[in-house]
């Protein structure tokens, strides 16, 4: 008895590790599926709409058999050439501009893999991030308050003088004494004769309290720090250089060649969505516009000539009399784009000025910048140069201020 009760035990554990085994099978095949679509079907096929190939949702229905459908699959050319009375697969053709579908070296295992993910693909539940919307600033009434104030105050005083005078006729009625009307500006005129001194400090504080502000206010014309316009597309920075870490030059690429960093054309936009038709935030609200743009239709995946020009609302603006080359900071000078944009990637949208792009700001930043001058064939010449024109000054690190980054010819006209 004992020695039966043993082999059951023993015959339900080899049980229980087969099933776990079989699960676990189960789950490598479909994750494999998954892996195989994506290896080898998404660049050209979408699940649940037509993309550069048709959609393959349901496509086991759409094939007269298994064997045509694995036998397309493997080598649709061959396929059409053994199988020419096929009008389905003849039609499929037609209909996606003869365009020839990549023989796949699948096996048939790896084939019906890929085609259970397609029947059962994985549901995924996708957070949705919401934008934060820019806080709505209220109207700063707090000028008007002061200005009621003011004008309470003066109310106040001039009852309080009012009451005075009567007081004083009143007793003057009594005592019969004679008094001269004088009125409030007369008051305050021989009070200032008799406090010349006061008098004349209380007018020199105006003066510096205005100046002051006056400059104040001046040294902030142009000034757009925090500048965050709306633009005709919602694009955000932390979902593209943030989470899905595309670097600035993909879209920025002039800014290592020339002066500007440019916009991005409506062309690169659509490297990516072409096959990118929905965003987790807006959806395929603000896509649609990307598509409007560059005339194309998702439907048929074709272009169909109507384009139209984006009006980005430009953020950073330097004046005309300062120059400023994005080359000379980013190739040579080795500086990254978050010197002077800041954390860009972890900007949504609206984008923003990070910086006040003064002169000031300038200024500081090629004194305290170093130059990069290791490994940096362009300043091999001027390292020697520096070295001997400061080898009798205790420098050991070089910055921008030793090679001219103060001259005023440098950066303005």
């Amino acid at each position: 008895m004992r020695l039966l009760s043993e082999l059951k035990g023993k015959l339900s554990f080899s049980i229980s590790l087969l099933s776990i085994f079989i699960f676990l099978s189960g789950n490598v095949q479909a994750l494999d599926g998954e892996k195989l679509f994506k290896a080898n079907c998404a660049s050209c096929h979408k699940i649940d709409k037509k993309f550069i190939g048709p959609a393959l949702a349901g496509v086991e229905d759409r094939w007269e058999s298994q064997e045509n459908l694995y036998a397309w699959i493997k080598n649709s050319q061959d396929y059409l050439k053994k199988n020419s009375g096929d009008g389905y697969a003849k039609s499929l053709f037609e209909d996606y501009n003869k365009s020839v579908m990549t023989a796949q070296a699948l096996s048939d295992e790896e084939i019906a893999a890929v085609l259970d993910y397609i029947n059962n693909p994985p549901v995924k539940e996708e957070k949705v991030e919401e934008v934060a919307a820019a806080p709505v600033q209220a109207e700063d009434y707090s000028v008007y308050w002061l200005i009621g104030l003011l004008i309470v105050i003066l109310v106040i005083i001039k009852v309080l003088m009012d009451v005075k005078s009567s007081l004083k006729q009143v007793k003057a009625g009594v005592t019969g004494e004679t008094i001269s009307d004088v009125g409030p500006v007369a008051q305050v005129t021989t009070w200032m004769g008799s406090h010349k001194r006061t008098t004349a400090a209380l007018v020199l504080l105006v003066i510096v309290v205005g100046s002051v502000d006056l400059w104040f206010d001046a040294k902030g014309i142009g000034v757009y720090e925090g500048y965050s316009p709306e633009q005709p597309i919602k694009f955000s920075h932390k979902i593209h250089a943030g989470d899905n870490q595309i670097d600035c030059g993909y879209c920025h690429g002039s800014a290592y060649k020339g002066k500007t960093a440019g916009i991005p054309s409506v062309n690169v936009c659509m490297n990516c969505h072409k096959g990118i038709s929905e965003g987790k935030v807006w959806g395929t609200e603000e896509i649609a516009k990307i598509y409007d743009a560059a005339g194309f239709d998702p439907e048929k995946q074709q272009y169909t000539g109507d384009e139209k020009p984006i009006e980005w609302i430009r953020i950073h603006n330097l004046p005309d009399f300062a120059y400023f080359n994005h080359s000379q900071h980013v190739v040579v000078g080795k500086q990254k784009c978050q010197t002077c944009h800041g954390e860009v990637e972890t900007f949504d949208y609206p984008m923003k000025q990070h910086s006040d792009l003064t002169m000031g700001w300038c200024v500081d930043c090629h004194r305290e910048t170093e130059v990069a001058m290791e490994g940096n064939a362009y300043y091999d010449k001027i390292h020697e140069e520096l070295k001997e024109r400061y080898k009798d000054k205790p420098i050991k690190n070089f910055t921008v201020e030793h090679i001219g980054g103060l001259e005023c010819a440098k950066c303005h006209y």
